[in-house]
């Protein structure tokens, strides 16, 4: 799968936006994002919670030691807030994606976040 960084952008929105601390993505009912599968969804709550982006409970019911096949996430993290406080503002998260893709040919997070943050000052 691949990663898309405006469907993590939804993502935090939605987390930014709960009223509440309660869990998220539960088997039975699935985090549906508009336009978005469940299993790209789930996969993205996965790689957002390794990046330290969202506050998840992790499942590791799988045969390979260790391996977190499933996330429940809760919330945003201090890092999360921090990068949806950047890119929050659709015109200039549209601007950094464009200066990405014309200056490094990939949209990277790591260079996002920092054009985000140059934007802002």
């Amino acid at each position: 799968m691949k990663r898309d960084l405006d469907l993590v952008r939804k993502l935090l929105i939605y987390f930014n936006d709960k009223p509440d601390d309660s869990m998220e993505n539960a088997p039975n009912n699935p985090l549906s994002i508009n336009g978005y599968s469940d299993s790209l969804v789930s996969y993205h709550l996965l790689i957002m919670d390794e990046a330290g982006l969202l506050r998840c409970e992790r499942s590791v019911s799988s045969k390979t030691e260790g391996r977190v096949i499933r996330v429940y996430p809760f919330s945003l993290t201090w890092a999360g807030h921090e990068f949806l406080s950047a890119a929050i503002d659709e015109t200039t998260w549209n601007k950094a994606k464009g200066v990405s893709l014309e200056k490094a040919g990939v949209l990277s997070f790591e260079i996002i976040k920092d054009l985000l943050i140059l934007m802002a000052k």
